[in-house]
């Protein structure tokens, strides 16, 4: 059970097949880990575990002290909730106090031990570490956090520590973490970095770069925390407490440490750098037009006030950067109060809004050449200016790695091989256009399926329609410039390649074939396996992990116990059907062995989660089974949680209604449906995943089928199914398997 927060043991939307590169970039840049930067590289103090020195508040109502650890030593006063004691050292859990001018021991649980005013951090040694609303293994769960994350310490309570979640608070046990003194502030430094502040009156920085994650600590009006790298619309930054993280970057200010006259921006579909020319809006609910006139739609609404970054003007319209990212354009009426930087101005935007990324480079140039650098995956436009700055954005989205500016040069570093053309090259404007071209499209009959390949040059990302028999593989922005289809599969052909919508349509008849979509560098794959679990690779996921319990039970069954004992049933079943399957754990509390040809990235896959997600790689499918919690103990039933967002999300659909229609056959219990959740594992899955809640362990009637052999095997029977029908669509559906 993990439904509580956004990334947890279940693990935006479009673009998601740029993230495995962009991620790769991203951690060359980074050098380590963002839980930890080179920024605070120092070796952390450590609290030492006497606690000698803090202060504690009282959180029992009338408290026995008594002259040792322990409730047999005998009794010699009382402290009442609320008071404020001093900490003299600790022995057995129990807290040597000083009360007044007498000193007694006193239970651990019973004070909460201030770590707030000391600075003191808590940085996460376990993996797969649940945070809980209240210090005991009974407790809610809010979130899961992972090794190396780093969150304020409030207090602690016997073996429990309060961390800081931003405006929230969680529990986490002592045994999963370090506390530390939090480093001293520096000063900030001047070689260039970049200072990221709130826009407004506040910035949380989140767990995880999506909208959802779970908030580990908060920047104030006038706090900043340094920038590491960025992902697409999220910034990966550090506090000047060690605490990393990242902010959504519409929310965010970003300056330079060694000029500060640049600006930059970093929002959903806009990166942006550069010394801009500023104006002020002087109107309440100003439109902000997608053109320069009243005829073109409003995008988005100006404040007075509001300061806006401008890009250039035309005639009686001012084409700005507003204070959230937005690029567009507002009445020059609208505005007043043009102030310009001291030295030379100028803009460099990347607009990714459309079909095709637009970069446009403005400033006082007369002139620029725009000059490819293949062999360093690069593109740089020479103007005949000098910038007098040096300044370098990461992007890591679609084609575009990071832009620097450098003496009087540009430079797009490209993620891939990139196709591009020079709209206009004119005196203080240079516009270039990125567009994909497909270049091959191919199928080929494989003994175990039909792979139909598209090769591209520049950024390329389908999106899949499904009618009937046939399937639309749609490339937004993409021209076609290849040979004609001539090969076909044993089962798939292609029917046509034909422009439509900006973009090119490559029409499929799949007979109704299950379909397995990647996406790499220029290149689009999509397999087509043949019938039947011969041959299939699936990964099954039992929830949680050895020092994970996951949720109890009324009488006291872990989740992570029955998670292992369907899974291992499950296992048995698909194996005797044919199909190679992978377990995420090897036992009870035990880790698996991972294939021998899995290589993880240096973070992308570091944490149990991650590791988890990325056998997917070499699957067919990937299911986590769980098992839920709530606290009304009435509930009670099956649901499958999926992530739509993604290259295969419509498979993920497909096989967790199928999953949905089996195992609630299988077991009789109540269909909850499918639902859609930012679960880590069915995020980060390269292949179809289902997450899979198969009853719930808060309900007393469903926690006693639980322990039971012959529910695993039903719910096992289910799942065995709804695999098979998945591999043979034209079965037909609700009964039983046949051959097992």
């Amino acid at each position: 059970m993990r439904r509580f927060g956004q990334s947890m043991d279940r693990p935006t939307k479009r673009r998601r097949s740029r993230k495995y590169l962009a991620w790769a970039l991203f951690w060359l840049i980074a050098v380590s880990s963002v839980v930890r930067p080179a920024m605070a590289a120092e070796t952390p103090k450590i609290v030492p575990p006497s606690f000698q020195g803090f202060r504690a508040k009282v959180v029992g109502d009338v408290c026995n002290v008594r002259t040792g650890p322990g409730t047999f030593y005998a009794w010699t006063g009382q402290v009442l909730e609320g008071q404020w004691v001093d900490v003299l050292g600790t022995k057995d859990g129990w807290h040597l106090i000083k009360y007044g001018s007498k000193e007694a021991y006193i239970a651990g649980w019973l004070i909460d031990i201030d770590l707030k005013s000391h600075g003191i951090n808590a940085r996460i040694t376990k993996t797969d570490v649940n945070v809980r609303e209240s210090p005991s293994l009974e407790s809610r769960v809010k979130f899961m956090t992972q090794r190396g994350s780093v969150y304020l310490a409030e207090a602690k309570r016997g073996d429990w520590v309060r961390v800081s979640l931003g405006d929230d608070r969680g529990w986490i046990h002592e045994s999963l973490l370090q506390l530390e003194y939090s480093p001293a502030p520096g000063e900030p430094p001047k070689d260039g970095s970049l200072l990221v502040y709130p826009s407004g009156s506040s910035l949380n920085i989140t767990q995880t770069a999506m909208q959802g994650s779970a908030t580990v600590a908060k920047l104030n009006r006038g706090e900043s925390a340094r920038l590491i790298s960025c992902q697409g619309s999220y910034i990966a930054v550090e506090t000047v407490q060690g605490i990393s993280g990242w902010v959504y970057g519409p929310s965010a200010t970003i300056t330079s440490t060694s000029d500060k006259d640049l600006s930059f921006g970093v929002s959903d579909a806009l990166w942006s750098l550069g010394k801009y020319v500023t104006a002020a809006v002087t109107h309440t609910d100003v439109n902000f037009r997608s053109g320069p006139g009243t005829t073109y739609p409003v995008i988005a609404s100006l404040q007075k006030g509001d300061i806006l970054r401008v890009i250039e003007r035309s005639g009686d319209w001012v084409h700005a950067v507003s204070p959230k990212g937005v690029t567009g354009w507002v009445a020059a009426w609208l505005t007043g109060g043009n102030n310009k930087p001291k030295s030379p101005g100028f803009s460099v935007t990347v607009d990714a809004r459309d079909a095709t990324r637009i970069l446009t480079v403005s400033g006082d140039f007369e002139s620029a050449a725009v000059i490819p650098q293949s062999e360093q995956n690069a593109l740089i436009v020479s103007t005949s200016i000098f910038f007098h700055t040096q300044a370098y954005l990461p992007v890591n989205a679609y084609e575009f790695a990071g832009i620097e500016v450098r003496t009087s040069d540009v430079t797009v570093n490209l993620l891939d091989k990139a196709n591009y053309k020079v709209i206009s090259n004119t005196p203080g404007k240079v516009v270039v256009e990125f567009a994909p071209v497909i270049t091959s499209i191919d199928i080929k009959s494989q003994p175990d399926a039909d792979v139909l390949t598209i090769s591209t040059v520049g950024y390329a990302c389908p999106t899949v329609a499904k009618n009937g028999d046939s399937l639309d593989f749609f490339v937004p922005g993409a021209s076609f410039a290849g040979p004609p289809v001539s090969s076909q599969g044993q089962a798939v052909r292609c029917l046509g390649v034909t422009p439509r919508d900006g973009g090119t349509s490559v029409l499929l008849d799949t007979q109704s074939a299950p379909y397995l979509l990647r996406k790499s560098a220029n290149v689009i794959e999509v397999r087509f396996p043949r019938g039947g679990l011969a041959g299939k690779t699936i990964v099954l996921d039992p929830g949680h992990e050895t020092d994970d319990p996951g949720a109890i039970g009324p009488t006291g069954l872990s989740e992570r116990n029955v998670n292992w004992e369907i899974s291992r049933v499950v296992a048995e079943r698909l194996r005797a059907a044919g199909a190679t399957v992978y377990l995420t754990r090897g036992g009870l509390y035990e880790p698996s062995v991972p294939p021998s040809d899995f290589a993880p990235g240096p973070d992308e896959y570091s944490g149990s989660l991650a590791k988890r997600a990325a056998w997917s790689g070499k699957a067919d499918l990937f299911i986590s089974l769980h098992n839920d919690w709530n606290r009304d103990k009435n509930v009670g039933g099956t649901t499958s949680y999926i992530t739509s967002g993604t290259l295969n999300g419509s498979e993920s659909r497909r096989l967790a209604n199928l999953l949905q229609e089996h195992i609630t056959t299988y077991l009789g219990t109540n269909d909850k449906g499918v639902r859609e959740a930012q679960y880590f594992v069915t995020r980060e899955s390269k292949c179809p995943a289902v997450l899979v809640e198969v009853m719930f362990l808060s309900n007393p009637h469903e926690e006693n089928r639980l322990r039971q052999p012959a529910t695993w095997d039903s719910a096992a029977m289910g799942i065995l199914g709804a695999v098979q029908e998945y591999f043979a669509p034209s079965q037909g559906s609700g009964s039983p398997p046949s051959g097992i």
